[in-house]
């Protein structure tokens, strides 16, 4: 399917990297992922498409990683939200920039802070190739009750296995 100069595959999953997740620490959790990923990253505790993770609860997790399907971003976004007011836990979603400039996304938080990467990330895909980039920048938001904003660079291993900022 194509929509002027773009065109759509059927692979509409894109992962996060290792060195995005690895930036922020350790996670116990992680609602919307593949067993690969959670287990490229050290996340003991997860939930695939298949086990839905928005039937879950999520208080009994301190930190948790997600990276929503963007088609269902504001239920992951609704359901985290609630979970940071009932238990307090460190949640960090991956989201597209201009969701933030939305009523819908400021309806459902009350606060967070957001983490505005130098550079867009590079994305892995669905198909196991690495994404040249996707056509829209992202932000980390880490559920909060107060609003803030921080600009954060990755380090990305090279080839040579030194590091680089991204």
């Amino acid at each position: 399917m194509t929509k002027g100069k773009l065109i759509f595959t059927r692979d509409n999953e894109y992962y996060t990297p290792k060195y995005v997740v690895d930036a922020f620490g350790k996670f116990d959790y992680d609602p919307a992922t593949v067993p690969e990923k959670a287990a490229e990253f050290g996340i003991p505790n997860f939930d695939t498409e298949e086990t839905d993770g928005l039937k879950r609860d999520w208080t009994q997790f301190k930190r948790i990683w997600i990276n929503p399907p963007f088609t269902r971003k504001h239920e992951f976004i609704a359901k985290a939200w609630e979970t940071y007011q009932q238990a307090k836990n460190e949640i960090y979603v991956l989201v597209p920039i201009e969701f933030l400039t939305t009523l819908r996304f400021q309806d459902a938080t009350g606060g967070g802070t957001v983490f505005l990467p130098r550079g867009r990330i590079q994305f892995e895909s669905g198909l196991g190739k690495t994404a040249s980039g996707v056509s829209f920048g992202t932000v980390i938001v880490k559920m909060s009750d107060t609003y803030g904003l921080e600009l954060i660079t990755f380090k990305k291993e090279n080839k040579n296995g030194t590091l680089r900022g991204i």
